[in-house]
């Protein structure tokens, strides 16, 4: 039998955790059970230090545990494959609710989002698989109730922090990298792994970059090169494109010339026109007046009834009149057409002249020349034929190889960027190992002998060590034990029985408190496999590290005989015909 021999070794750990929890955090001041488990509604009040619950087996007891957990989150709900499966049957909905005492200490909350004293997290679940959070009677979505808890340090999903049942058992059968990323979660270091992530990952990230950028580096100085090369052809070639240029613009303002010639031309037509049919219109106007008045002098010797040669003379003389008029208003017809014509043909040329100044003009300032364009035109067939048998070359040649070289310079410097930064990532990444391997090597050096006194008082010894320290990554927690007089050797469940599994698992997270974060731990029916001897000395332990430790709570879940220790909150949970009930 494995039996506490008293407090060898509890001096030390009571000169470790003096410094720790130097204010009041946050802790549990009532839990609400409805409808939920065995529990048709229960009302728990808890303490600082040990909330001890008690009472025979299947009575309801680790539901209450269960339930806090549920209403913080937790995912493991090991009763329940699913949140549906702990409602009480026959009822379809549950409700868990957790206060927190979150007074302020000298001027300060605790949870410093929520200005009230206390601070109540509540979970409905529903038969349909349905969920949801209130804080304090205002819905919050479960990201945002997790953020909270982890403002003080609260996970539930951490087996350092909330043990169900059998779990201490199987914390000691986790994978060792496993363990040590719980511990370093539960003694608030775990940021120290992260930032170890994020410095790999960005090491990563630059070394990548960096080969990226001297591949492309090498395509760069390559592409240098060929335009370099493209651009002295072009260089070859300029002075033929000069004259071409030249020529093309001088093509296009000889016609331009060529069009405003023969709009002088239309325009002097146009005035001899406009003058002549002025002078007939007059001629046409005379006339017609001049008709107009003999017809009247006909109609008047008609009606006076004069002689017959009399009225031939006035209508020979009418005839006449009206002959000319009818030759002048024709020659007027004429020349109106004749208008009409030079003022469209005008009209198309000024549109012509305007449409060749545009394209002249997007060419160049004017160039005058007193050359048909026929003229230029084959000047500028023949320097055509001339470049085009000078071979191709590429325009932009000279644009593309400063682009180039540019470019080409602009990766030199980021390359050599790359090669600083790649250098200072390596340095960040080895300081954010060394840090972690100085923190850690402080905790196991603090730990370990403290967790080895602890075990002394059961007739046994041990130690807590990190495998692979220099490679945090791969890094593993290892915890040693040996009983009656056995070497320490790894906490195995096929070396240690289980009793000597619960004493090592209990005395590590004994030695660890005093670094644990959490205000609130949890552990439900650790005793299982102590004998009562060795559990009412692990329950002094525990009593005596939570004096220490002002403000920590701990629920501790036993269906054993409760010892009669002073400062502790008993809480008796019974069962009556399937429903429980709690009496404190």
């Amino acid at each position: 039998m494995l039996v506490l021999s008293g407090h060898v070794g509890m001096e030390r750990l009571r000169a470790t955790e003096a410094a720790a929890l130097q204010r009041r955090p946050a802790y549990i001041t009532e839990v609400v059970l409805e409808n939920f488990m065995s529990h048709e509604y229960s009302r728990i009040r808890l303490t600082p230090g040990i909330n001890l619950i008690t009472g025979p087996n299947g009575a309801g007891k680790s539901s209450i545990l269960l339930g806090i957990a549920v209403a913080l989150g937790q995912s493991y709900t090991e009763r329940g494959e699913r949140l549906a499966d702990l409602i009480r049957r026959g009822k379809d909905s549950a409700r868990v609710t957790v206060t927190f005492d979150n007074r302020p200490v000298d001027g300060e909350r605790p949870i410093k989002q929520i200005p009230s004293d206390t601070v109540s997290i509540t979970r409905y679940i529903r038969r349909q698989g349905e969920y949801w959070y209130y804080v304090n009677n205002r819905f919050r979505t479960k990201a945002e109730v997790e953020q909270l808890l982890r403002s003080i340090g609260i996970n539930p999903n951490n087996l350092l922090i909330v043990m169900h049942q059998n779990m201490i058992e199987e914390f000691a059968s986790r994978d060792d990298a496993e363990k040590l990323r719980m511990f370093e979660e539960a003694v608030g270091i775990s940021a120290l792994r992260e930032r170890i992530y994020q410095a790999q990952e960005k090491l990563s990230a630059l070394m990548g970059e960096a080969s990226a950028v001297r591949k492309a580096l090498e395509e760069a100085r390559a592409a240098v090169e060929f335009w370099r090369k493209e651009m002295e052809k072009l260089n070859e070639r300029r002075e033929l494109e000069r004259r071409r240029s030249q020529l093309e613009l001088e093509y296009l303002y000889s016609l331009v010339r060529q069009t405003e010639l023969a709009i002088e031309r239309k325009r002097g037509s146009l005035t001899s026109v406009r003058s002549e049919l002025e002078a007939l219109r007059a001629r046409a106007s005379e006339l017609r007046s001049e008709v107009a008045r003999m017809r009247e002098e006909l109609l008047r010797s008609v009606d006076r009834g004069s002689r017959s040669p009399e009225i031939a003379s006035v209508l020979d003389a009418l005839i006449q009149r009206a002959v000319e008029k009818g030759v002048a208003e024709y020659r007027v017809a004429v020349l109106e057409r004749e208008e009409r014509e030079l003022e469209r043909d005008i009209r198309a040329l000024e549109r012509e002249l305007e449409e060749r100044l545009r394209s002249a003009s997007s060419k160049g300032p004017r160039v005058e020349t007193s050359r048909e364009p026929s003229e230029v035109l084959e000047e500028l067939k023949f320097v055509t034929l001339q470049l085009s048998s000078t071979g191709p070359v590429v325009a932009e040649a000279e644009e593309m190889f400063f682009a180039a070289d540019s470019k080409y310079r602009q990766m030199e410097i980021r390359a050599q960027e790359l090669e600083a930064n790649v250098r200072k990532a390596m340095e960040e990444l080895e300081y954010r190992k060394r840090l972690w391997r100085e923190k850690m090597r402080e905790l196991i050096e603090e730990l370990s002998p403290i967790y080895d006194s602890i075990l002394s008082a059961a007739g046994g010894t041990g130690s807590i060590r990190v495998a692979n320290l220099d490679d945090p990554l791969n890094a593993r927690l290892e915890l040693f034990a040996g009983f009656r007089g056995n070497p320490p050797t790894l906490l195995d469940a096929q070396t240690h029985s289980g009793g000597e599994r619960v004493l090592a698992t209990m005395a590590f997270l004994l030695a660890a408190q005093s670094r644990i974060r959490s205000p609130f731990r949890a552990v439900d029916e650790f005793d299982v496999h102590l004998d009562p001897l060795n559990r009412e000395m692990v329950m002094r332990m525990l009593v005596e590290t939570a004096k220490r430790n002002e403000g920590v709570q701990y629920l501790i879940i036993t269906p054993g005989r409760v010892p009669e220790l002073e400062g502790m909150n008993v809480i008796v949970v019974q069962s009556v015909s399937g429903r429980s009930f709690v009496t404190q």
